[in-house]
């Protein structure tokens, strides 16, 4: 009975929204506003923040394992990686909420090369006000949040996208 309470509940949740309610002290990351900055430490602890991101448009995506979709999003985005190694922008992923050995654990399994950041209390998806995952922003050298996309992002829209913005 517990393990059948366990895939129900997974099965329940793949496809749930994350619903935060905008506090007066968090930043909007709306179009044409500054990205919330953050620091953040990736699974093997080193440390990343925004500004390290300056010097080429940045695509920024918020994700987490448990949802199918966004779990996806970091399989096409680490294909993407790995075939294009000299590209005009960079792309950063953050894990919402999930504990680093999960993450860990997930990126091994996939054997994963993209660059996943831990936002183990779910700080930085506030800040960015994330209500659905996986969402991304695409952000440009000024640290300027020029579009978003939320769902599951093609190479295709992938590129057409930061096209925009480089």
């Amino acid at each position: 009975l517990n393990l059948a309470a366990k895939v129900f509940v997974k099965e329940i949740t793949q496809e749930v929204s994350i619903e935060k309610t905008p506090k007066a002290n968090i930043s909007f990351a709306g179009i044409n506003k500054p990205a919330p900055y953050f620091e953040l430490f990736d699974a093997n602890g080193n440390k990343t923040k925004l500004s390290d991101f300056l010097d080429s448009p940045l695509v920024l995506v918020f994700w987490t394992t448990w949802n199918q979709s966004a779990a996806d999003q970091i399989k096409i985005l680490d294909e993407y990686a790995a075939k294009s190694r000299d590209t005009l922008f960079k792309v950063a992923t953050i894990n919402n909420q999930e504990d680093k050995s999960v993450v860990s654990n997930f990126t091994r399994r996939g054997g994963y090369i993209i660059l996943v950041l831990l936002d183990e209390n779910g700080a930085i998806g506030e800040s960015y006000q994330i209500k659905t995952l996986p969402t991304a922003f695409f952000i440009d050298t000024k640290g300027i949040i020029k579009d978003t996309f939320t769902g599951i992002m093609s190479e295709e829209i992938l590129l057409e996208k930061i096209e925009n913005i480089i």
